[in-house]
């Protein structure tokens, strides 16, 4: 089975690198299922390349696949004040072109994240799958008008976007949340004795922050900073090293942007993951964050600020809620995750794997409860 991943994301990019680990881990675990895939995207960043090599060793995926890029003629971002619109133009645009040119191949599958290609290929006569991770107005205009199409199906990544969408899980519609990739995280049995709290993703969200000089505040105005480490991964940059300058401890450790492979040998030895977000309907509503799933396959406690996306995760157990503009609800969340590492409870998060993840993916797509037949 053929399996063509059309994306408008900027390939390789720090700035939707999530979305990239969402990508290539999909296309990962696609073509460990004999699936043969490729990838179509614009090359719309500087860095932009279709060097294979490269783009394995920057997502640290190493499975062949096929790529299929095209350059990108379009405004997008070369006027700031206008960035927003341009970009909605831009890919509608692009997602015209490409989904004109790939509805001519037969035999395929197309999985894409995004809503365009989605709308437009679910006018032709080929199978589509759109994992959908977000919901503005216009898109859910979209999402409503392309599933009405028997080849279409959506994969809605928490419940509140299916049921915002206001239709019903069935053939054509799955919620399948995120999942972590077990063949990078993992949980080290011998833990050091020093704690360690972990913050990780984007640093800032649209330009606003995300709650980390807060969360370093609290942590540095409490007992814990003589005795415990706290580490910072993810940008951007120059947000990381505004932060270095700004906290200088011998506890408080930024790393910036580092490969999953080096934030996972981190994670394997700390103890506390820590989820902050803003105040957004994407961010409240409409997430399934990948760092919670790898901070639980990293064998981590974690403390998050409460949302109603955050409280529909896995494992609630696992988590103690805090209020972002509050340090004594930061330090109470802190010293109850801290506490839970005595109790030795033994959870199986194997449900929680990529592996399982999509496993249920290729059966949704190939409608197979036993599972696909792949060539």
């Amino acid at each position: 089975m053929k399996i063509t991943y059309i994306t408008y994301q900027g390939i390789p990019s720090y700035n939707t690198f999530a979305y990239g680990i969402c990508t290539f881990s999909s296309i990962k675990y696609f073509v460990k299922n004999n699936f043969k895939v490729k990838l179509v995207f614009p090359l719309r960043e500087k860095n932009a390349t279709t060097d294979i090599s490269k783009l394995q060793e920057f997502y640290e995926m190493y499975e062949d696949f096929e790529i299929a890029a095209t350059k990108h003629y379009l405004p997008f971002g070369r006027i700031r004040i206008l960035e927003k619109y341009m970009f909605i133009f831009s890919h509608i645009c692009w997602s015209y072109y490409v989904t004109r040119k790939y509805s001519k191949e037969k035999n395929i599958t197309v999985f894409t994240l995004s809503d365009w290609v989605f709308y437009f290929l679910s006018k032709k006569n080929i199978n589509v799958v759109y994992e959908c991770h977000d919901l503005t107005n216009l898109r859910k205009k979209l999402v409503l008008k392309s599933i009405k199409h028997k080849n279409s199906k959506i994969i809605c990544i928490n419940k509140y976007i299916k049921e915002d969408l206001k239709i019903e899980e069935g053939s054509n519609v799955i919620v399948l949340e995120n999942g972590y990739d077990d063949d990078i995280f993992f949980e080290d049995s011998n833990k050091e004795d020093k704690i360690k709290l972990v913050f990780s993703g984007n640093l800032q969200r649209f330009g606003k922050g995300r709650g980390v000089k807060e969360i370093i505040n609290y942590f540095l105005e409490s007992q814990h900073s003589n005795s415990a480490e706290m580490h910072i991964f993810g940008g951007p940059k120059s947000f990381a090293s505004q932060l270095e300058k700004e906290f200088v401890h011998e506890n408080i450790f930024i790393h910036g942007h580092k490969k999953r492979g080096e934030l996972s040998r981190v994670l394997s030895k700390s103890h506390v993951g820590i989820l902050t977000n803003v105040d957004s309907t994407h961010a409240q509503r409409h997430t399934s964050p990948v760092k919670y799933y790898e901070y639980l396959g990293s064998g981590m406690n974690v403390i998050a600020t409460d949302s109603l996306a955050h409280r529909e995760l896995p494992f609630q157990s696992s988590i103690d809620y805090f209020d972002l503009d509050n340090k004594e609800s930061f330090l109470n969340a802190l010293n109850a995750a801290l506490k839970k590492l005595n109790d030795n409870i033994q959870k199986d998060f194997s449900t929680l794997t990529l592996h399982h993840r999509m496993e249920k993916v290729i059966n949704f797509i190939t409608d197979s409860p036993e599972g696909p037949e792949p060539s």
